[in-house]
């Protein structure tokens, strides 16, 4: 990684690292591009912030080849575990949803250290000798021109600039790149206030977790209560305005114990995070301003209730660094770009709508409300249809982006599937960087005729084979059944992993 960086010699700038910045500049970094990254923080946390992963935010820190890493911090379970359960007011379970596959080669539900991952993510960054990263560094302006954007930040040493062909703001809710550009994030705030304890228990540490998230349907003080690795454990309580007139006193100790014991007698009362939030749900209208992108908080805010907050910003770093690695290298034109926000805007618009239904559910405010909405999870727990509204994983939460109207079962627009290979090596392993052509029966290079060929192969097309037999043949079973039959078939995939072309392969030769 470089140490400094000049005006002018950028060709992305990512201002925010946290953990969708830092993704987005580990994936950037592996592309050979200049990138600059500009912090204002000195430090990074030292406690967990974010806490919930799902299958795919995994697969895309595997792109950035930091799984090995990350996974030491991350809780995956195992197929049958549970991972969460409704209780009514008194604590009885009355709903449950277990671990169930994985498709995308890690299991759909996770929980993970944040202060950890967030170390490993910067870490990563020193691989890079293209890259330069910049704490205590606090952008407070921009201006664009027609080939580049220059921002001025406020550092310990004075004021400075710094240029580059794009800009990526990861500056959070508050972002000011956002506010620079005139964009505005019309967030609904809730009314009332939630209470966030994370306690820590040091003869934990290390032990297997054997719980799954815990949410309580209480008119009096709806409560959900997370397991963590090592050690720690995070508390949500609703704040009723009706009990808790003055939310910012509720950071009492005693009164954190007093609520802790009222749902888990024996659980660590010893607080080493705690504060008072107002969730906010939103969603910007531009993703892009010029040579500006927003990414993860900077474009919208969701509450915590579908666990996708995270996970949808680690979806928009996916999305956006292979387009802006495509277009600055000249391998794809710059109306690539416009379909960044074509792509990510209207699924985080199903995610928060995804959250705000989990929301309703989790507070009512009524002990009506509460009875009757224990009686509804009552029931799906037995009717599949309602089961599935529940799913805050898979169908309900994974993107399908634009696909080819003209064939029912063209796989375009869909996430590919991750088997393993059958000595354990996850498919990605073997996918090219850029677009990579699977093929299922002949030899990929005769899939395409000539000119085709030249024509992704600028776009850096790599190649692979799956067998029916072999190292390879769980892969080629699972596709099987993903695409109805392999036979005569042939997918391109981008480099996030989403199908760019589902091709019918003839019998004639290509060559």
């Amino acid at each position: 990684m470089s140490s400094a960086a000049q005006a002018g010699d950028n060709d992305i700038i990512i201002v925010g690292a946290g953990p969708v910045g830092l993704t987005l500049a580990n994936l950037l970094g592996s592309t050979g591009l200049r990138v600059l990254v500009l912090e204002k923080e000195l430090a990074l946390p030292e406690q967990p912030r974010a806490v919930a992963l799902d299958d795919e935010s995994l697969r895309i820190w595997q792109q950035c080849g930091l799984g090995a890493e990350i996974l030491p911090f991350v809780a995956q379970g195992e197929e049958g575990d549970t991972v969460f359960t409704y209780r009514n007011a008194g604590g009885r379970p009355i709903f449950s949803m277990q671990q169930q596959g994985r498709p995308f080669g890690y299991a759909r539900g996770n929980v993970f250290l944040y202060h950890q991952v967030l170390a490993v993510l910067r870490n990563g960054l020193e691989r890079f000798s293209t890259l330069t990263y910049r704490s205590g560094c606090e952008v407070d302006g921009l201006q664009q021109a027609a080939d580049r954007v220059v921002v001025s930040a406020r550092t310990a040493a004075g004021r400075t600039s710094f240029s580059g062909s794009f800009l990526v703001a990861c500056d959070g809710g508050r972002s000011p790149i956002r506010t620079a550009l005139g964009l505005a994030l019309e967030a609904r705030a809730y009314q009332e206030s939630w209470l966030i304890v994370d306690t820590f228990a040091p003869e934990l540490v290390g032990q297997p977790l054997t719980e799954g998230v815990e949410v309580w349907c209480d008119a009096r003080c709806p409560t959900a209560t997370i397991p963590l690795p090592g050690g720690y454990r995070r508390w949500e309580f609703l704040l009723r305005k009706k009990y808790y007139p003055a939310p910012q006193t509720c950071l009492d100790d005693d009164l954190i114990r007093r609520l802790i014991a009222a749902r888990k007698p024996h659980a660590p009362t010893t607080a080493v995070r705690k504060l008072v939030h107002v969730y906010k749900a939103g969603v910007v209208n531009e993703y892009r301003r010029g040579r500006v992108f927003l990414a993860g908080d900077s474009a919208h805010l969701s509450p915590p209730f579908a666990g996708q907050g995270l996970a949808t910003g680690l979806r928009d770093a996916a999305n956006l660094a292979w387009k802006l690695a495509q277009v600055v290298q000249g391998q794809s034109a710059e109306t690539l770009l416009d379909s960044y926000q074509a792509e990510r805007r209207p699924h985080q618009q199903r995610m928060l709508q995804l959250a705000l239904r989990m929301g309703r559910l989790m507070m009512p405010r009524t002990a009506l409300q509460a009875g009757l909405i224990s009686l509804f999870f009552g029931l799906a727990g037995g009717i599949p249809a309602l089961r599935q509204l529940l799913e805050i994983r898979g169908r309900n939460v994974t993107p399908v982006y634009a696909g080819d109207q003209r064939r029912a079962r063209s796989r375009v627009g869909q996430y590919l599937p991750q088997p393993q290979l059958s000595n354990g090596v996850l498919l990605d392993e073997l996918l090219g960087r850029d677009f990579t052509l699977l093929s299922f029966a002949r030899s990929p290079q005769q899939v395409l005729s000539p000119p085709q060929r030249e024509s992704w192969e600028r776009r850096g097309l790599s190649y692979l084979q799956l067998s029916a037999s072999g190292p390879t043949a769980p892969v080629y079973q699972a596709f099987d059944r993903w695409l109805g039959g392999c036979a005569g078939r042939a997918l391109i995939v981008r480099p996030d992993r989403f199908v760019a072309a589902d091709l019918v392969v003839d019998d004639r030769s290509r060559n």
